[in-house]
């Protein structure tokens, strides 16, 4: 979670993150009325059978999408309580409904078992880090809070890397199927390690009350 010692570049980092996520956010909005964009067009038919589904994916996604980021900014949680506690019951309630519609459209899934699984498995635990950081901040347990949410939103971070990594991935074997395969566990599996990784490096070094309990 961002901290006001961040370095210059670590703060530009933040910020780019920050661009790449509300950019995401707004355009995962576009997704219900015009559909899956030209590089996804193996998309096109799951749309077609679930549209109310991917309305609530796509469309409260953008919400924890955009909001999450918001709620990581020091500043904001510094200037107004009130406003991140309205703000993060937005976010949980977005990502544990966008969880929802994904676990449902996962088996459908038309690449197959593997991408199912892995967009099924980021589906369940988005939804249990989520409940987890509402219950933790509901028992006062700050530091259990912010720990879990920040494992929350590395996985709903995985919007923003799905749609840098799948036309790559398409670029490089060719085929929309196997790109697919792979992305459903690449876009958030490292995001998980990277949160994990950044929780224990910076726990050790902050007292309880600014993250450093254990979760």
């Amino acid at each position: 979670m961002p901290r006001a010692g961040l370095s210059r570049s670590g703060w530009a980092g933040f910020a780019i993150a920050g661009l790449l996520a509300l950019g995401v956010s707004a355009y995962a909005a576009r997704y219900p009325i015009v559909g899956p964009p030209a590089f996804a067009a193996g998309l096109r038919d799951s749309f077609l059978r679930h549209p109310w589904a991917i309305y609530v994916h796509a469309g409260f996604g953008a919400v924890a999408l955009g909001v999450g980021f918001i709620q990581l900014n020091p500043a904001i949680r510094s200037a107004s309580y009130g406003l991140h506690r309205w703000l993060g019951r937005a976010y949980a309630t977005a990502a544990i409904l966008g969880g929802a519609a994904g676990l449902y459209l996962a088996p459908y899934a038309d690449t197959g078992p593997i991408a199912a699984t892995g967009f099924g498995l980021l589906a369940v635990l988005t939804m249990l880090t989520t409940a987890a950081g509402w219950i933790a901040i509901r028992s006062r347990r700050v530091a259990a809070h912010r720990r879990w949410m920040i494992r929350s939103y590395a996985l709903i971070f995985a919007a923003v890397t799905l749609r840098i990594e799948l036309p790559l991935l398409i670029m490089a074997f060719g085929d929309f199927v196997p790109a697919y395969r792979i992305v459903a566990w690449l876009c958030w599996v490292p995001h998980l390690l990277a949160a994990e990784w950044w929780l224990r490096c910076a726990g050790a070094r902050m007292p309880p009350e600014l993250g450093g309990a254990a979760a």
